[in-house]
């Protein structure tokens, strides 16, 4: 299932410690017997009800390693926790050789920081040796797993970021079926016109908000912000962008879909709520309550048989658009990708033989069958035309996005950032102007970097 991302969730040390018990007592690199076999400590998470589809991918892997490479076995180290708990148990473990895994399953907006902490060892010169990777890997998803120049990870599966929307509600206002804004003003003029022609139903979603965390930031600020003039981040100076047009631009969406005189978002209860990804993926779009939802490709498997939500007229019911940029100027769309990626750890003892673990895992075949099992937008090129992908419901589509997808800053400063766009993005919905929130977080983030990290953009 493709999860929205999240964000740390600390536990004070000593009970993050507790937690780890059971896990470190398991946990450690590879070794190696006097008949030369060597085991490959996996770690990854497990999460929810069954089917666990990571451990069946690892569990075909280890069935290919009998067969091609006898020597190398798997010790599978499963982690049951929530993401933030995820997060915080495999920063525990990765610290010390004793309990580092070789291998480790890593959220790709956190390389950066994992990477400055000494926890993930390079992978530069492995990759460079498999052609495959280069060939096979779109160049957005190489890059996502890139920091301060190097390649920390291998993705084995993204989520692009789009634009639902509802085809009978578009029908009742009057609007076209088949639609593609051009802008950011006609997704606002689209949902003035079903404002006032169909009642009873929300506008539009836009996620904003501390609660909603980096949903808020990713689904809602950066899809907005990234099809703007000006960047989150300064790739050229190497400094974060704290005052700008786009940024401004960006809050005053915001205010005009959260303004109380007219609203066209949903609700305080709803929009403000933890929630609230749950109460529209599994309320309000399938029960014909939202109209337009600036969102993520992996709503389906809320509406799947066995799902969540169960929806069979979703395809029917609902279309899918890019998001445009502001005014629609080049490169005329925007998409964001997050996703999971697998790296080594700086710690583990063979690096060589968890590369080749890695190869056999991202293979066409095994990660094929991963992605179409577990929903996720396949990173490889190859995979993509075969027929079990090609015939899920909506891959097409989210995969034409992925070439030209963009993502977070991989630096340590971000996830502290992204506390402050979701400030910023709450304020304006509790009254502040768009000026007044940009300012209050350009003070924020250049307390966070430092005022020479920093630049303003007119």
């Amino acid at each position: 299932m493709r999860n929205q991302v999240s964000r740390f969730s600390f536990f004070p040390l000593v009970a993050a410690l507790l937690l780890l018990c059971p896990v470190l007592a398991a946990c450690g690199g590879s070794t190696a017997n006097s008949n030369g076999q060597q085991t490959i400590t996996v770690a990854y998470q497990q999460f929810g009800p069954p089917p666990y589809f990571e451990q069946q991918w690892w569990q075909n892997v280890q069935k290919q390693l009998a067969v091609s490479d006898p020597n190398v076995k798997l010790k599978l180290e499963p982690i049951i926790a929530s993401e933030g708990d995820y997060y915080t148990k495999i920063d525990l473990m990765m610290r010390s050789a004793s309990t580092a895994p070789d291998i480790v399953r890593e959220d790709s907006f956190l390389i950066g920081s994992d990477a400055s902490a000494g926890y993930l060892a390079p992978l530069d010169s492995y990759l460079n040796s498999w052609p495959e990777y280069k060939q096979q890997w779109f160049p957005s998803m190489q890059s996502i797993t890139t920091s301060n120049g190097h390649n920390y990870g291998i993705m084995n599966g993204t989520d692009v970021r789009l634009v639902w929307y509802n085809k009978d509600i578009f029908q009742k206002a009057g609007l076209p079926t088949t639609w593609q804004p051009q802008s950011w003003g006609d997704i606002l003029k689209a949902a003035q016109t079903i404002k006032a022609k169909v009642p009873g139903v929300v506008p539009v979603n836009l996620y904003s908000g501390i609660p909603m965390d980096e949903a808020s930031s990713m689904q809602g600020f950066e899809m907005l912000l990234y099809g703007t003039k000006n960047p989150l981040y300064d790739y050229n100076t190497n400094k974060w962008i704290v005052s700008s047009p786009g940024i401004e631009d960006t809050l005053n969406f915001v205010k005009q879909v959260y303004n109380p005189a007219n609203l066209l978002g949903p609700t305080s209860d709803i929009s403000l709520s933890t929630t609230a990804g749950n109460t529209i993926a599994q309320q309000l779009l399938p029960q014909g309550k939202l109209a337009i939802d600036i969102d993520g490709s992996w709503l389906p498997s809320n509406w799947a048989a066995g799902g969540q939500a169960p929806w069979p007229a979703w395809q029917q019911t609902l279309g899918m658009a890019k998001m445009p940029t502001e005014l629609g100027a080049a490169p005329t769309n925007v998409t964001l990708s997050g996703g999971w990626s697998y790296s080594i750890s700086a710690h583990s003892q063979n690096k060589d033989a968890a590369f080749k673990v890695l190869q056999v895992a991202n293979s066409q075949s095994l990660l094929g069958a991963y992605d179409v099992a577990a929903g996720q937008i396949t990173p490889r090129k190859d995979i993509v035309t075969t027929p079990a992908y090609a015939n899920v419901p909506g891959d097409a589509f989210f995969t034409s996005l992925v070439a030209f997808s963009q993502f977070r800053p991989a630096f340590p400063a971000y996830p502290k950032i992204s506390v402050q766009i979701d400030q910023a993005m709450q304020s304006v919905m509790q009254g502040k102007s768009p000026a007044e929130a940009m300012a209050a977080y350009s003070q924020a983030v250049t307390s966070i970097v430092g005022a020479s990290n920093t630049e303003t953009m007119t």
